[in-house]
C-alpha cells in the first residue's frame, strides 16, 4: 500500500473517533452548564461506570470501523494492473460502500443520542415519575443540537478525505453534492445555532417574549429563503454538468458535449464550465483530426487488446487484408499473421517484418511497427501494418543488380576505385594487382602518392585539385610504380562526388593499365618518324624539324645548312645484285654518314638512295668544308657484296638556312635542285646552291629532269606494265597494277621515282597522269575484248592529280568511248598525298566513285596518321605499305602492324591489299591474318603483257627467276 493511503486511513479513523468523542464531552459540558438533572456525580457510581464502559465500547467500534471502512477500496487498487495514478472508475459495489459513509457515520451518533441519555434517565430517576420524560426528552434534543454542531466539521473533514480517494479511484456518480453542502453550512446550521441561543435565553430569563420568538421565525424564514434562492442559482449553474453526468454519453461525440456545456452563470461556476466546453471543443477537434488520419492512413492501424485479439482496424487494413472490421473483430492477431510470437517487448522494439495472411490465400511480406498504450488501467497495442511486397522485392532486385554489379566490377579488367578527398585508396577491385601487383587489402587507406614517381608528383597533384574543384577528368595519363619497382603508364577517369554543400566527399573512377599501349604508340611514333630500314628520321619528320629551324633562324639569325645527298651508283648496285645488296649499301650509307656528321645534327632518309642532313649552327664555309669531307669520305669507299665491289659516291646539294629563308619548301627545292646541278655536272661532287643564281641553277634543273620528261612524251618514251594482284585466299588473279615507266636514251627503264618528282616541280605532271590513264583504259578495252573477260586494272596516280581540273572529264569521256564498266577500273594514290591534301582527296574519290570506280590508298601506313583520317577518305581497298610487308617473316612489330591494319580495314569495310610479298613464309602469313590481296615479285613481276592463266601457273614455277623487274 501506498504511503500515502494509509496516511489516508489513519486520518479518517481519526477524524471520525475524535468527532465521537467531543460529542458527549461538550454535551455533558453544556448540560452542566444549563443545570440540567444530569447529575454527574452518577459517573462516580458503579452504575456511572457500566455507563463508561458502555461509551468506551462504542467508541472503540467507531474507531476501528472507520480505521476499517477504506479496506475493501485499497484491496481493489492493489488488484489492479497499473499503479500509476490514472484513475479508474469503481465498481458498482465499492462505490455504493463509499457513499453510504454519510448513513454509516450520522448513525454512530444517533446510536449515541437514543441510548446514552436513556440509559443514563434509566439509572437516575424513577420511569413512574412523569417529569423524568421531559428531562429526559430535553437532554436528548441538547445532545442532538450538540452532535450536529461538533460533529458537521468533522464530517466535512471525512469528506474532503474521502474525495482524495477519488484520485486513485475515480468517480461512478456524486456521493454528497455540493447543493447538500450548501444547504447545511448556509441553512440548517446557522438555524439551529440561534435555536440554541434562544433556549438558552429561555432558560436564563425564564421567560420568551413574542417578539423575540417572532424575529427567530423571521430570520429562519429568511436563511431558508436566502439559501433556497442560492441553491437555485448554483443548480442552474451546475445543471449543463449534471446533464452530462446523467446522460450516457458514451457514444456522444465531444463536439455534442461542447455544445451542451454553456455557462449558465456569471460567477466562477459559470466560467468553469465555459472553459469546460472550450475543452470538449478542442477534444472533439482533436478527436476528429485523429478519426480523419487513422480513416484515410495509408497504413493500416490493428487496435489489440492485452490477449492479442482485434479491438478495431481502420480501412486502410482492411484493404490490405481482404477482410472488413466484423470479420476481425476478436480475431486472434495470429489467424492474420501466423509468424507472430505474442512476445510483445519483442515487437515493440523498432520494425519488424512478417508473413501475413491475405483473404485470397496468398501471404504478404508486412512490416510491423507495435506500441503499447493503457487506456482505462487497460492494455492495448496500437499496430501499424504495410504492405512492403514490392518494396521486398525491389530490394531483392536491387541485391541482386548489385550482387551483379559487383561481379563486373570484381571481374573487369579495368581497375575500378574510389579514393576520399585526402586521397586514399578507400575502394579497389581485383584487377589492382595485375596493374600495381599489390592486392586490393595492401593498399587500402594508402594515400595515392605513394606509388608515383617523382616526376609524375606535380601533374598528379594538379589533377587532383582539379577533381577537388569539383570537375571531372577524363584520360588522365600518368606513371606509377608496381610492386616490383617497375614503371607503369597508367591512363585514369575520375569524377568527384558531391556534398549538399558542394564540397568533395569522395572520388571515384576507373584506370586501365597503358604501358603495352604506350610501348605500341612509342614504337608508332618511331615509325611515324623514322625509316624502318636504316632507323634514320625519315623525310616528313626531317621536313618538320626544318620548318621550325626556318622559324627559329628567322628569329635568332643564327644560320643553318641543309644537305641533299643522293648515291650515284644505288641503281646500279640495285640492278646488278639484288634489293637485298642494295638495303645492304643503303645501311652501309647510314653508319658513314652517321659516324662523320656532329652528333646533334639531324640525318634523315629522305627517299630512295636520297638522304639530308640538317647542320645547326653554321656558317657558309663550315658547311662547305663538311660537304667536302663527305663527299672524299665516299670517294675513298668502297661496297662489297656478293664476291662483287662497287666504287659509290654521291652527289650533293647544300644551301644555307638565313633570315632571308622564307619556308623549309625553298630550303628543300634549292638543297634538291642543287643536288641535281652536282649530279648533272659529272657526279661525285658538292655544289652549293647561289641565292644570286636561281636562274643557273633552274636552267641546269630543266636541262636535266624536265627535258627528259619532255622529250619521252615527244619520243613516245613511256610505257605501262601490269603486275597481278591476286586473291590470298584463292591464288587467283583479280587485278593488275598499272605502273608507268620511262625509257632512256640507252634502252634502260627508270621507274616513277626517278622522274616524278621532276615532273611536280616543273608543272609536267598532270600530263604524265593524263597520258598514263588514257594509255591504261584504252588498252583495258581492248584486252576485255581480245580474252573475252571482265579484266581489271588499278591506276595509280601523281600526288597533284587533285589540282587536275581536266583530269575527271578526262576519264568520264574515255568511259563513255569504251565498253569497259566503271568498276574494271581502280585508281590508287598515296596515303601521304591523299593527307596533305584531305579535302580535295575526299571530293576527287567521291566524284570518282559516283562514276561506279573504285579507289584504293596506296603506301597505307607510312605515315601513321592514316588511323585518323582514314574515316574521311572513303576509298574501297588499303594497300598496306611494303615497308611493313617484306620483312613479316622475320618482325614481330611488322606482324602486329599488318594485323592491326588489316583489322581495322575490314572494321571499316575495306579491302586490303599486301605488297612486297617476296616469299611464301609471307603469303601464308598474310592469308592467315585474312588479307585480301597481294602482290609482288614472289606472286608476279611487272610485266609488258597480262599474264594468261596457263603463264601465271608457269611463273608460279619459275620464282628463281633471275630476271628482277623493280616497280
Amino acid at each position: 500500500m501506498l504511503p500515502s493511503l494509509l496516511r489516508l486511513k489513519k486520518q479518517l479513523a481519526l477524524t471520525v473517533t475524535v468527532s465521537f468523542i467531543l460529542t458527549p464531552v461538550v454535551a455533558y459540558s453544556v448540560a452542566s452548564v444549563f443545570k440540567m438533572p444530569t447529575n454527574v456525580e452518577f459517573f462516580f457510581t458503579p452504575f456511572g461506570l457500566i455507563l463508561a464502559g458502555i461509551c468506551l465500547l462504542l467508541t472503540t467500534w467507531v474507531f476501528f470501523f472507520s480505521y476499517n471502512f477504506l479496506n475493501p477500496v485499497f484491496d481493489w487498487l492493489a488488484n489492479q494492473p497499473s499503479a500509476d495514478t490514472s484513475t479508474a472508475p469503481l465498481p458498482e459495489k465499492l462505490s455504493a460502500h463509499l457513499h453510504s459513509f454519510t448513513s454509516t457515520y450520522w448513525s454512530f451518533f444517533l446510536s449515541y443520542i437514543l441510548f446514552i441519555p436513556t440509559i443514563h434517565f434509566w439509572f437516575i430517576e424513577t420511569p413512574s415519575n412523569a417529569s423524568a420524560y421531559g428531562s429526559l426528552l430535553q437532554f436528548m434534543l441538547l445532545n442532538l443540537v450538540i452532535a450536529v454542531i461538533v460533529a458537521m466539521p468533522g464530517y466535512f473533514f471525512a469528506l474532503n478525505l474521502l474525495g482524495t480517494v477519488s484520485r486513485y479511484t475515480g468517480l461512478t456518480y456524486v456521493q454528497v453534492s455540493m447543493r447538500t453542502k450548501i444547504l447545511l453550512i448556509g441553512g440548517f446550521i446557522p438555524l439551529l445555532m440561534t435555536t440554541i441561543f434562544l433556549k438558552y435565553y429561555w432558560w436564563k430569563t425564564g421567560i420568551l417574549p413574542t417578539e423575540i420568538l417572532v424575529t427567530w421565525g423571521l430570520l429562519g424564514f429568511t436563511a431558508f429563503i436566502t439559501t433556497s434562492i442560492y441553491l437555485y442559482g448554483f443548480n442552474q449553474a451546475l445543471s449543463p454538468v449534471k446533464h452530462i453526468t446523467a446522460t450516457n454519453h458514451g457514444a456522444t461525440s465531444h463536439e455534442r458535449l461542447a455544445e451542451r456545456l454553456t455557462p449558465r452563470s456569471t460567477d466562477e461556476m459559470g466560467l468553469l464550465v465555459q472553459m469546460l466546453g472550450k475543452l470538449f471543443k478542442r477534444l472533439g477537434d482533436q478527436e476528429a483530426q485523429v478519426h480523419a488520419i487513422v480513416e484515410h492512413a495509408a497504413e493500416g492501424i490493428i487496435i489489440l487488446n492485452s490477449q492479442c485479439k482485434i479491438e478495431t482496424v481502420n480501412p486502410a487494413a482492411e484493404q490490405l487484408f481482404g477482410f472488413d472490421i466484423d470479420e476481425l473483430r476478436a480475431k486472434d492477431f495470429t489467424w492474420l499473421i501466423p509468424s507472430f510470437s505474442r512476445n510483445m517487448p519483442e515487437y515493440t522494439q523498432g520494425e519488424h517484418e512478417v508473413e501475413a495472411q491475405h483473404r485470397n490465400g496468398h501471404m504478404l511480406t508486412m512490416s510491423l511497427r507495435m506500441t503499447q498504450m493503457v487506456m482505462d488501467k487497460k492494455i492495448y497495442y496500437n499496430c501499424l501494418i504495410s504492405d512492403i511486397s514490392e518494396r521486398k522485392a525491389t530490394e531483392k532486385m536491387l541485391v541482386q543488380a548489385e550482387a551483379r554489379y559487383r561481379d563486373l566490377v570484381e571481374t573487369a579488367h579495368d581497375l575500378v576505385w574510389s579514393m576520399d578527398n585526402k586521397g586514399r585508396w578507400t575502394y579497389l577491385n581485383k584487377a589492382v594487382s595485375n596493374i600495381y601487383g599489390y592486392e586490393a587489402d595492401e593498399m587500402l587507406f594508402k594515400h595515392y602518392s605513394d606509388y608515383q614517381l617523382p616526376e609524375s608528383r606535380n601533374r598528379d597533384l594538379s589533377a587532383i585539385e582539379k577533381l577537388l574543384s569539383g570537375k571531372e577528368i577524363v584520360g588522365y595519363e600518368t606513371v606509377h610504380v608496381n610492386k616490383q619497382g617497375e614503371d607503369v603508364h597508367i591512363s585514369f577517369n575520375a569524377k568527384p562526388m558531391l556534398n549538399p554543400d558542394g564540397s568533395v566527399a569522395y572520388i571515384t573512377g576507373t584506370a586501365r593499365d597503358i604501358t603495352s599501349k604506350k610501348a605500341y604508340e612509342n614504337e608508332l611514333t618511331y615509325q611515324a618518324q623514322h625509316d624502318s630500314l636504316t632507323g634514320l628520321y625519315n623525310r616528313k619528320y626531317f621536313q618538320q624539324e626544318l620548318e621550325r629551324v626556318v622559324s627559329r633562324v628567322a628569329r635568332s639569325a643564327a644560320d643553318c645548312a641543309v644537305f641533299y645527298i643522293d648515291l650515284d651508283q644505288f641503281k646500279y648496285v640495285n640492278d646488278t645484285v639484288g634489293h637485298a645488296a642494295g638495303d645492304k649499301l643503303l645501311l652501309e650509307t647510314t653508319n658513314l654518314l652517321r659516324s662523320h656528321i656532329r652528333e646533334g645534327d639531324l640525318l634523315a632518309r629522305f627517299g630512295g638512295d636520297e638522304f639530308t642532313v640538317l647542320l645547326y649552327n653554321l656558317e657558309r664555309e663550315e658547311a662547305c668544308t663538311a660537304a667536302e669531307g663527305l663527299r672524299k669520305l665516299f670517294e675513298n669507299y668502297q661496297f662489297m657484296d656478293s664476291g662483287k665491289s662497287f666504287n659509290v659516291t654521291l652527289s650533293l646539294g647544300i644551301t644555307c638556312i638565313t633570315n632571308q629563308t622564307t619556308s623549309a619548301d625553298e630550303v628543300l627545292s634549292q638543297a634538291d635542285i642543287a643536288c641535281n646541278i652536282a649530279k648533272s655536272n659529272g657526279r661525285n661532287r658538292t655544289h652549293i646552291a647561289e641565292p644570286g643564281n636561281n636562274e643557273k641553277d633552274g636552267l641546269a634543273n630543266d636541262m636535266g629532269w624536265a627535258s627528259r620528261v619532255r622529250d619521252a612524251f615527244e619520243n613516245d618514251h613511256f610505257s605501262l606494265v601490269y603486275q597481278p594482284i591476286i586473291s590470298v585466299a584463292s591464288g587467283a588473279i583479280n587485278d593488275y597494277e598499272v605502273l608507268l615507266r620511262m625509257q632512256r636514251d640507252d634502252g634502260d627503264m627508270i621507274l616513277p621515282g626517278g622522274f616524278m618528282p621532276a615532273a611536280e616541280r616543273f608543272g609536267l605532271v598532270h600530263n604524265v597522269d593524263r597520258w598514263a590513264i588514257t594509255r591504261a583504259i584504252t588498252n583495258l578495252d581492248a584486252l576485255t575484248t581480245q580474252h573475252k573477260k571482265e579484266l581489271r586494272f588499278a591506276i595509280n596516280l601523281s600526288g597533284r592529280a587533285f589540282e587536275d581540273k581536266e583530269l575527271l572529264p578526262l576519264i568520264r569521256g574515255l568511259l563513255n568511248d569504251s565498253s569497259l564498266s566503271p568498276s574494271q577500273l581502280t585508281f590508287e594514290i598515296t596515303e601521304t598525298a591523299a593527307i596533305a591534301n584531305l579535302r580535295d582527296a575526299s571530293k576527287f574519290i567521291s566524284k570518282l566513285k559516283d562514276m561506279g570506280c573504285e579507289f584504293a590508298l596506296d603506301d597505307f601506313g607510312s605515315g601513321f596518321c592514316s588511323f585518323n583520317y582514314l574515316k574521311k577518305l572513303p576509298v574501297d581497298k588499303l594497300k598496306i605499305d611494303g615497308s611493313f610487308v617484306k620483312n613479316l617473316a622475320s618482325t614481330q612489330v611488322d606482324q602486329a602492324m599488318v594485323q592491326s591494319m588489316n583489322q581495322i580495314a575490314h572494321a571499316l569495310g575495306k579491302k586490303t591489299i599486301a605488297e612486297f610479298v617476296e616469299n611464301d613464309q609471307t603469303l601464308q602469313l598474310l592469308k592467315s591474318y585474312g588479307v585480301d590481296f597481294a602482290q609482288g615479285n614472289y606472286l608476279g613481276v611487272p610485266s609488258a603483257q597480262i599474264y594468261s592463266p596457263m603463264d601465271f601457273q608457269n611463273l608460279q614455277t619459275e620464282k628463281d627467276s633471275d630476271e628482277l623487274v623493280l616497280n
